[in-house]
Formats: C-alpha cells, structure tokens, sequence
C-alpha cells in the first residue's frame, strides 16, 4: 500500500540474474517534489534498479508504483511508453536529424495522458526553452551544441510530456567538473519549482550530497542506508557508507562511559557500547588537526592539495594511517614530523562488526 504522497514506491522488489540476486527485495519511496539520489558504486545494482523502473527488465518479483497507479506487480507489467517517466541519460540521446524545438516538441505529440501537476508554471514549448536557457539555440540541431546545451535540451524534453516522475541517470557524467556545478545548480532549482519528483541516479558522493533531499545508497543490491542527506554523513548506518559517503578513517578504541581511549588520546564519543568493550571510531578529515612537532606522534606521508584546502595523509607511531584536513596556507612537507590530535567538536560515531553502536 502506497503513501498518498508518494510519486514512486518500490515495494519487495527483487531481481536476479543466473540465480545470483542484483537487487534483494528492496523498498523505498520517493514523496511527492522529491529529489532522491541514488548513489552506489559499480556493480551495486543501481541500473539494473533503473531498468526495473523504466521497464526495460522485468524482475522476479515486488511491486512498483507511480503516484498511486500499479506499473509492474504479479498481475501488471505497463509497457515502457505508457509508464509516465521522462528520462535524462548521460548521453543525452538526441534525435541528430531534428532542431532543439522538434526534440524538445517530440515528446509532447505523442503524450496521451496529460498530467496536470508537473508543468503547472508552463504552457509552452517556449516556455520550457527560456526556463532551461536554450531559446536561442531552438533552430540549432544537436551536434551545433556543446554539452551542457545538449543536456538542457535533454531535460527540457524530459518534461515536454509533463511525467510524473523524471529519472536522470548520471546526466552530469560526461561534461567538465566546472560545467557539472553549474548544471546541478539549474537542474535542482527547475525540479524544485516545478515541483517534479526525480529519481537522479550518480556515483558522485558529492553529486549525491548537493542534488538529494534524501540519499539511498545501494551496495550488492541491497540498501545500506535511506535518510536525510546529512544524516547520511553525519550518522552512516554502517562502515560502508562512512567511507562511501565522504572521507573516513577508522581508529581502534576501548569505551570508558561517554569516552574512549584511543592511541591519539582520550576522545567522546556517541556509542551504546558497554564500558571496555572494544570499538572502531569514524574519523574524518576535519576532525584530525596536526602541528609540527620534532618528537610528534606520526609523520606526513603525502598530501593531495584541493584548492582551498589539503587532505594530508598521515602515518601515526603505530603505522596507522590517517587522514587530515589543514588549509591551503598550510605547509606540511611529505616526511615532516607531525603531532596529530583529535579536534572534532561534537562525540565521534563507533562502530562494531560494521554496524554503527
């Protein structure tokens, strides 16, 4: 049974290939003018995910739902057409023999079931063009376009036929890191205000992060974690998705009440874990500060500059490596002698057997 607010609800869905499951009885939901980003590394299940959504495969079992109305279960299998979702792929799928405006158009001359919700604000195939920002390029065929130009003319007829729900899947993958922070910008703020709920499928954590009101992140076929973007990072259901989402270490530790004892000192921590039981403590980069110091407890082995900031990386007395975060002034050579100390401001997540406690 769906929620009333629900746009897409994925209910027991499996799927298995030569007896081995790619997708293991999985359930979610995406609510109504949601943004939920689907993040997972190669291998994970997420296309396979998409191809269940769309219906280019059939799965061996669940149920899938779009705004209220069954599209596969047991007794419905609805053909890929009539499935109402637009679809932006990474590339972009063009018809090269039509303008922008007949791309655009194409979709919205075979549409028969006109759906109020999504294009409420628009009236217009122009109107589209000037949101997406390619009005002025409506005569141009495709290979006339750059990328970022093609992927707006991708989205816009994306939505020409008003979907219910839109899939994009990595559509960001193929333009240069500068375009792709601008794209995302635009992208987000269209779905937002025309209230469209999208599935946007990356392998970008950071995609992830800046496009997703909630982030499902898949691994094996199965869902690690389903939550608040920032609860994701801040709160990893398990060391997977720690050191998916975001930078992470993990430092031995033994509980004393709210603290544990860890080779950099003693450190708070946020663990149900009983007095003396042993423990690994999430460690990122921002909560590792480190200052020259001749007799120090670890050394600088490399370091990755990032503009504004580094990421050095860190060889501790005990040979453990860990990670840290220093600015762009900073200047720690490889082989300088560093004393490294737990900084991070708020009580450390700790986990056991993986699993967050």
């Amino acid at each position: 049974m769906s929620s009333k607010n629900s746009d897409l609800v994925i209910t027991n869905l499996s799927l298995k290939y030569d007896d081995k499951f790619v997708i293991s009885d999985i359930n979610f939901e995406i609510d109504d003018s949601e943004i939920l980003a689907l993040v997972g590394p190669s291998g994970s299940g997420k296309t396979s995910l998409i191809r269940c959504i769309t219906g280019l495969q059939e799965p061996n079992k669940g149920e899938i739902e779009i705004s209220g109305n069954p599209i596969f279960s047991e007794e419905v299998n609805i053909p890929i057409e009539k499935r109402d979702i637009g679809i932006v792929f990474q590339d972009f799928a063009l018809f090269p023999h039509m303008t922008v405006e007949d791309n655009i158009s194409y979709g919205m001359k075979n549409d028969n079931n006109k759906n109020s919700k999504s294009l409420t604000q628009l009236s217009s195939i122009t109107d589209l063009m000037l949101m997406t920002g390619i009005y002025h390029l409506r005569e141009r065929y495709p290979d006339e376009l750059s990328g970022g130009e093609q992927q707006r003319v991708a989205l816009a007829r994306s939505l020409a036929p008003k979907p219910k729900l839109l899939l994009m899947d990595e559509p960001f993958s193929n333009l240069d890191p500068n375009l792709r922070m601008q794209l995302r910008m635009e992208v987000r703020r269209i779905l937002k205000y025309l209230k469209i709920s999208c599935l946007f499928v990356t392998h970008d954590q950071q995609e992830a992060l800046y496009m997703g009101d909630r982030i499902l992140v898949l691994n094996k076929g199965e869902i690690q974690q389903l939550d608040d973007k920032i609860q994701v990072f801040q709160n990893p259901s398990n060391e997977f998705v720690a050191e998916f989402i975001g930078l992470a270490d993990f430092i031995d530790g033994q509980i004393i009440d709210n603290f544990a004892k860890t080779e950099l000192g003693q450190i708070e921590v946020k663990s149900k874990a009983r007095n003396g039981e042993n423990v690994n403590i999430m460690v990122r980069p921002d909560d590792v500060n480190i200052t020259k110091n001749n007799k120090g407890n670890g050394f600088v082995v490399s370091r990755e500059y990032r503009g504004m900031y580094y990421i050095y990386n860190v060889k501790l007395n005990s040979g453990k490596l860990i990670k840290s975060l220093a600015s762009h002034i900073s200047d720690f050579n490889v082989g300088t002698k560093v004393d490294v100390q737990l900084k991070p401001g708020h009580p450390l997540i700790c986990f056991k057997d993986k699993v967050i406690i």
